[in-house]
């Protein structure tokens, strides 16, 4: 009888919390192409950022979250899964470590990649999750298709115009974080002001809302994700 009342009591507390878990969705942009900046810097400090994922199966608001992880080089969705996938599953970590690796060869889709993101957090919503981090890890240049070895790319590049960017980042109510990692500093300046209307809806909510160029990405990567539970 004290093993049921206590079992009882342990539910109690412990299905809030799992709820809240359950209802958190990451949402990882990750470049993978030919034109992102210093790519063995890049791939190895996004082994940081995966490692700090897999860290999450320390904290309890997001152990059990939702991770997809987004290619801008094809536009599309390449791994799903949770946490703890990164820390107990070898395998499922290492199909997602290859996935993520910069390849010459790639072009870059950066409005198919946010076009993703935006169906991603649809379906969700419709499944019932209520928070939603962007992490875009990404140099920000868009490569027209079809691209190859003599592809002509001036910088600074103005955004895509095709897609809605901006939309995708400053319409759900469930985003609770935005971060960009890793844009070029020629890149940086006229993302800032091309996403000046993400920039305004967060401020208005208020969320956080970064974007970071190399150098201070590296810093704050080293410093670990500032993920805060949604209220």
């Amino acid at each position: 009888m004290k093993t049921t009342i206590a079992l009882l009591i342990f539910l109690c507390f412990s299905m809030p919390v799992m709820a809240r878990g359950t209802h958190t969705t990451i949402q990882l942009i990750i470049d993978d192409s030919g034109v992102l900046i210093d790519p063995a810097d890049a791939d190895k400090y996004k082994l940081v950022l995966l490692s700090h994922l897999k860290g999450l199966t320390r904290k309890r608001e997001f152990a059990r979250a939702h991770i997809d992880v987004i290619s801008t080089s094809i536009g599309r969705t390449i791994w799903s899964g949770v946490p703890s996938d990164l820390k107990r599953k070898p395998e499922r970590a290492l199909e997602l470590v290859n996935a993520i690796k910069s390849n010459p060869e790639n072009c870059n889709n950066l409005p198919g990649a946010f076009m993703e993101l935006a169906s991603n957090i649809n379906a969700l919503e419709r499944q019932g999750f209520t928070s939603t981090h962007v992490i875009v890890f990404s140099s920000l240049i868009h490569t027209p298709r079809p691209c190859s070895d003599t592809t002509q790319i001036t910088l600074p590049q103005p955004p895509p115009i095709e897609g809605d960017i901006n939309q995708a980042l400053s319409t759900y109510k469930s985003i609770h974080s935005i971060a960009f990692y890793w844009a070029s500093p020629h890149q940086k300046r006229v993302w800032e002001e091309f996403l000046e209307p993400s920039f305004n809806a967060a401020a208005q909510r208020p969320i956080p809302m970064s974007l970071m160029d190399i150098e201070r990405s590296k810093f704050a990567l080293r410093s670990g994700l500032k993920l805060e539970v949604s209220k």
